[in-house]
């Protein structure tokens, strides 16, 4: 027992001797690139101001988007910066925050700018107005999709009235269908928030944690069979959903990269139900529009002080309202969600609305 005793007590004075105290122990802060210590507080800087901005997706008074003729008509020419800007921007609890633009006083400098693609015959990677838009007064009527062979039951396929929308019985329409998205400059439909990496504006050790609300529907459930998803041992979501969105972290915006992230799918309704592929008269189909998402990510800003731009596009899938291409059933689908008793816009029949989206600092 002695012995042991004797032992340990050695051990333990040479652990003692060659280990050093803790406040000689420098760790170097990749964040910062400063030097710290270890029981002293970490010289970080960060600028005050204002820690979060909602975008609401909305063309109003109570929204981020005002009235400009010529892009509601005609459409935005797909380049950044010709994007329809945010004019108006919200705290969290949905106050104004700043109004006028990026240029106004009261604007947070950390966001320099953020635009979305609206569709028309300027936007040559979506000519289609309908596609990608704002929705009008009457498409929140249950009247907007007549669902089945005959026409007789209704489904509210609509949006709210001035909600940013997008309806893809309108974006695959030939002639003039959109092009599928990458993630780059020339992207149709997309959202683009630029963020100024200035020391004064957003702190070296800064991330973002983004917070998307929207809804999204289509016209068939998830496929049972994955197979039609991959080609070649290669997967690809756009071969087997019929539409899909992706977010991309860019150095600037006109850089192409690799997705950050997979935004959909998931849709959250399908007027098919599970299993079902043909709707016979007097079936009943599924009420869309019904699921809600509020998918948040963070962007890891600090990991690279040369990333500044997020932008969500549009890239592509399958819903093409062809006949030879989703069948007799999903066409009849298509032909209502197009050109039931309303002419199109009916982006819950197969296809997204946006609501808000919050940037918060962290």
């Amino acid at each position: 027992m002695g012995h042991l005793f004797l032992l340990t007590a050695i051990l333990f004075i040479g652990l003692t001797g060659c280990t050093p105290t803790i406040s000689s122990l420098n760790l170097n802060s990749s964040s910062t690139g400063t030097t710290s210590s270890v029981g002293a507080s970490p010289t970080v800087s960060v600028p005050s101001g204002v820690k979060a901005i909602k975008i609401i997706l909305q063309q109003s008074a109570g929204g981020s988007f005002g009235t400009t003729p010529t892009a509601l008509s005609h459409g935005t020419p797909p380049a950044p910066g010709s994007g329809f800007p945010a004019t108006q921007i919200f705290n969290t609890d949905g106050t104004v925050l700043a109004t006028g633009g990026s240029s106004s006083a009261s604007w947070p400098t950390w966001l320099s700018s953020f635009e979305i693609g609206i569709s028309g015959t300027k936007n040559t990677s979506s000519p289609n107005p309908n596609c990608a838009g704002f929705a009008s007064n009457t498409e929140s009527t249950t009247a907007n999709c007549l669902i089945g062979p005959t026409g007789s039951t209704t489904s509210n396929c609509g949006a709210p009235s001035g909600m940013f929308r997008v309806s893809e019985a309108d974006c695959f329409l030939s002639p003039s269908s959109a092009l599928a998205g990458t993630g780059g400059p020339s992207d149709g439909i997309y959202f683009r928030a630029t963020f100024n990496r200035s020391s004064s504006a957003l702190g070296s050790n800064e991330n973002i944690l983004v917070v998307l609300e929207y809804s999204a529907a289509a016209v068939s459930s998830a496929p049972s069979n994955p197979a039609n998803c991959f080609s070649g041992g290669t997967a690809s979501v756009e071969a087997c959903s019929e539409f899909v969105w992706r977010a991309y972290l860019k150095h600037s915006a006109s850089e192409t990269v690799q997705p950050f992230l997979l935004l959909v799918p998931p849709t959250f309704s399908s007027l098919f139900p599970a299993g079902v592929t043909t709707l016979t008269a007097g079936a009943a189909s599924q009420n869309s529009g019904i699921g809600f998402a509020a998918k948040q990510f963070i962007l890891p800003l600090a990991s690279d002080s040369t990333l500044t731009v997020l932008q969500i596009s549009r890239t592509g899938g399958t819903y093409s309202g062809s006949k030879a291409t989703v069948g007799d059933a999903a066409y009849n689908l298509y032909q209502n969600c197009a050109l039931g008793s309303l002419p199109a816009n009916s982006p819950l029949c197969a296809g997204m609305v946006f609501y808000s989206i919050t940037f918060y600092r962290i």
